[in-house]
């Protein structure tokens, strides 16, 4: 995150107060404030058939781990149409959002800093996957072969899809 020396509207050198409840940095001359806010990430816990779409991250961070479609909600759309974008772009397939499974705080010490994410179950339609040009690759993966972090995040989620509860 980038970390400004001086102020971004008028050039005046930043000082450190407390302001809201916190120390943060701001302008003596023209009331700026480096308010620090997460970033808007969005998650597509994307399945067919009891099966869940993995990609293989392409980028930092976390690159060549496999994982759920994400990507940031950018200025203008909704967290659900972010969430569509993300699963076109990094796997090739359009899905339809089924629920929030919910919003949580994660810190990426590798590049982006605070994220608040918003998870989402989506069911895909019968496209095959095609990796985007930020990812490696792309599949539907079964219950068993989930890797094991992924059954400590989706533990409840998993449960109800084996179930048959969502679908």
């Amino acid at each position: 995150m980038k970390e400004y020396r001086y102020c971004p509207i008028c050039t005046t050198p930043l000082q450190e107060g407390f302001i809201a409840g916190r120390v943060r940095k701001y302008c003596p001359k023209c009331d700026f404030v480096d308010y620090k806010n997460p970033l808007p990430v969005a998650v597509a816990v994307a399945v067919k058939d009891k099966r869940f779409l993995l990609i293989k991250r392409g980028l930092a961070p976390s690159k060549g781990t496999w994982g759920s479609v994400s990507g940031f909600i950018e200025i203008g759309e909704t967290p659900e149409e972010a969430c569509l974008r993300e699963l076109k772009e990094e796997a090739g397939v359009s899905g339809e959002v089924v629920k929030l499974i919910g919003v949580i705080s994660r810190e990426d010490k590798e590049v982006y800093g605070d994220m608040l994410v918003v998870r989402y179950l989506v069911k895909v339609g019968d496209e095959k996957p095609t990796p985007g040009d930020e990812v490696e690759d792309a599949k539907f993966v079964d219950i068993a072969d989930l890797p094991g972090y992924y059954f400590d995040i989706y533990k409840d989620l998993i449960e109800e899809i084996q179930n048959g509860k969502e679908f």
